[in-house]
């Protein structure tokens, strides 16, 4: 379902793990799927944090080692709605935040390091495979931000 907000467009959790998958077929890599629909999912426009996710896909810097892109997409999600705005703020609740996240991956598939889910899904089934994670991944994303479960 889609709403309306203040004039902006925004959608629920579930169309947002959508959204996220379809770019992801569609050219955009794993953390920039992820910002985008959940900069979306907001009502704010993405196209600045996508061109901050552009370097976190495929792990770092297209390594396919380190982080997952979906989790570092997630991370700059979080630093959006709660990150720092002035030096000398806290910043334990995006810290917080992060880590609750990181650790449900975690939970979910064993790992957060990219090559190593690559390496499990097998090179036929990778994109599909991925394409499940930006999905999941986003809507994980937005049920801990918008049901309150982000650590506050």
């Amino acid at each position: 379902m889609t709403t309306q907000t203040d004039g902006q467009e925004t959608i629920n959790i579930e169309e947002a793990g959508e959204r996220a998958a379809s770019y992801f077929g569609e050219g955009y890599h794993c953390a920039e799927a992820v910002v985008a629909a959940f900069f979306e999912s907001l009502g704010d426009d993405p196209t600045e944090a996508v061109a901050h996710a552009t370097p976190f896909g495929g792990g770092f810097g297209k390594s396919f080692d380190d982080a997952c892109g979906v989790l570092s997409g997630s991370m700059i999600a979080i630093g959006h709605v709660c990150g720092r705005r002035q030096r000398g703020d806290s910043w334990d609740r995006p810290a917080e935040f992060g880590a609750a996240i990181r650790q449900l991956f975690i939970d979910r598939h064993d790992t957060s390091n990219c090559g190593i889910l690559r390496e499990r899904f097998g090179e036929e089934q990778q994109m599909a495979e991925c394409r499940k994670l930006v999905r999941e991944g986003t809507v994980a994303l937005l049920k801990m931000y918008r049901e309150g479960n982000s650590p506050e």
